[in-house]
């Protein structure tokens, strides 16, 4: 049987065909290829990864190795480190069981007036007003009424490890000639010792929880505009520290998680593109070797990444398509 020619514009419709065929899986190649990039995590991937971590943070070491088994554990560490211990959290309940004690003695001796207890940021504050009752005018010896007081106010303090402060502080009114202290500044620190001072050799407590300090006037709770408030101003304060600052024990917490997970969510974003294509051969600036200035072509997509997440894959795509 004699075989039928084909004719010219057969084989043209064949090569049409199979060109757009052939476009299709290539497409489809690159569409597979580009998804097993942005699933697929390397040790470089990671090493991007961490960079970021380190930067949010508050900085990266000088030598980068990328993530190596036990750094992760580490930022858990860290994250952990703004939960508050178990003694930290017990601390503003002991400190208002401490608070309710002094204000129980205070009222049934009727010193409402003279002795006020506040719970603040920086801790429990005991204020003494230091009228005729606790100090003669321009003394630092203390009364009988303010010996009755610390002895009832140390053995309390003695069941606390926390720091005590004592702060002295004075009206505007100029010491006038004669007095043994020449300022006020002498005299509410002399004041502020006394206190200390009485704590130690009668109750016999470690000097080193123990610091004392002198304001003079500059610290009145009240305008120095009238004899009342001049008798509030003239003061000593007894301050038990908490081990941390009250309000800045959530704080610091929050404020933690919340940066690890800004770094999180920013490695997520990026982390799968930077591994569409390797560094070339020596460029390091932005890999293993640390942080370097020039960045390379790795550290510039893992800039642009970080910036705008879909520009990776738009250029990724037409690549492929260009193919």
């Amino acid at each position: 049987m004699k075989k039928k020619k084909r004719s010219s514009g057969q084989d043209e419709v064949t090569a049409t065909w199979l060109q757009s065929y052939g476009d299709m899986i290539t497409l489809i190649l690159c569409f597979f290829v580009l998804l097993f990039s942005m699933s697929s995590i390397d040790a470089k991937k990671w090493q991007a990864v961490s960079e970021s971590l380190q930067e949010a943070l508050g900085g990266a070491p000088e030598q980068g190795s990328g993530i190596q088994a036990g750094q992760l554990p580490a930022l858990e560490e860290q994250a952990n480190l703004a939960e508050p211990s178990e003694m930290e959290r017990g601390e503003p309940q002991e400190l208002l069981e401490l608070k309710e004690k002094i204000d129980a003695y205070v009222q049934v001796k009727g010193l409402e007036n003279m002795i006020t207890t506040e719970i603040e940021e920086v801790g429990l504050v005991i204020r003494i007003t230091t009228d005729e009752v606790v100090f003669d005018l321009g003394s630092a010896v203390l009364k009988p009424l303010a010996l009755a007081f610390l002895d009832h106010l140390a053995p309390l303090l003695m069941e606390t490890k926390h720091d005590i402060w004592v702060e002295g502080h004075t009206d505007d009114i100029p010491i006038q000639p004669g007095f043994i202290y020449p300022s006020n500044w002498e005299l509410s620190t002399a004041r502020a010792s006394a206190v200390i001072r009485y704590l130690i050799e009668r109750w016999g407590f470690d000097p080193a929880r123990l610091s004392a300090a002198g304001y003079a006037d500059t610290k009145p709770r009240f305008p120095n505009d009238s004899p009342e408030h001049r008798a509030l101003n003239r003061r000593v304060e007894i301050v038990i520290r908490p081990f941390r600052e009250i309000k800045n024990i959530n704080a610091e917490k929050e404020d933690l998680r919340e940066r690890v997970e800004q770094a999180m969510e920013a490695a997520s974003s990026g982390a799968g593109d930077v591994g569409a294509e390797e560094a070339p051969p020596g460029d390091d600036a932005a890999g293993g070797g640390g942080r370097g200035t020039g960045g390379g072509r790795r550290g510039d997509r893992w800039v642009r990444a970080r910036e705008n997440p879909r520009s990776l894959k738009e250029e990724v795509g037409e690549n492929c398509r260009r193919y």
